[in-house]
């Protein structure tokens, strides 16, 4: 019998989360990575080719973090194997929005609809584990991130 963690982690590898997973670990630990001070004034907003966009609040932070961009991006890239992080783009935008988002989690009156096509796709990726409650469970994450990225592209700054 196989340990759910090997299961769990070839699943993963299987269905092209893992890449998503360890760029959400930026989102998760910024603070302790580029520290407070930073981090008061700077928020991860998306992932797209391996450019990270970082909404800051104000022209001036944005010249001035420009000048860390490479001190931050080592920073950031210091908790995995491989560099995932090889460029940063810096954008004004409002960090209230984003650091409401990330503390008090999602609205519960806006409520994201997935299409039946992405359900099937999940249920499909997640019919190999055999555990059931695991099963349930891998599921149940993984519409959770798909509503999470949904809603996170309405949300999205609109200078990118």
């Amino acid at each position: 019998m196989e340990k759910i963690g090997i299961i769990l982690r070839e699943t993963i590898k299987k269905s092209g989360l893992e890449k998503k997973l360890m760029q959400f670990q930026i989102f998760l630990r910024y603070e302790n990575l580029v520290g407070e001070h930073i981090a008061k004034v700077s928020k991860p907003v998306v992932f797209r080719n391996n450019t990270l966009f970082i909404g800051v609040e104000n022209p001036i932070w944005s010249h001035q973090l420009h000048f860390l961009k490479r001190e931050i991006i080592e920073k950031l890239n210091s908790i995995f194997d491989e560099p995932l992080v090889c460029d940063i783009k810096f954008q004004i935008c409002s960090l209230e929005k984003h650091k409401q988002d990330f503390s008090s989690g999602v609205k519960k009156d806006n409520i994201v609809e997935l299409p039946d096509k992405i359900i099937k796709m999940i249920y499909n990726i997640s019919s190999e584990i055999k555990d059931p409650e695991l099963r349930k469970k891998f599921s149940e994450l993984m519409i959770k991130d798909f509503k999470y990225r949904k809603k996170k592209e309405e949300r999205r700054c609109s200078s990118i």
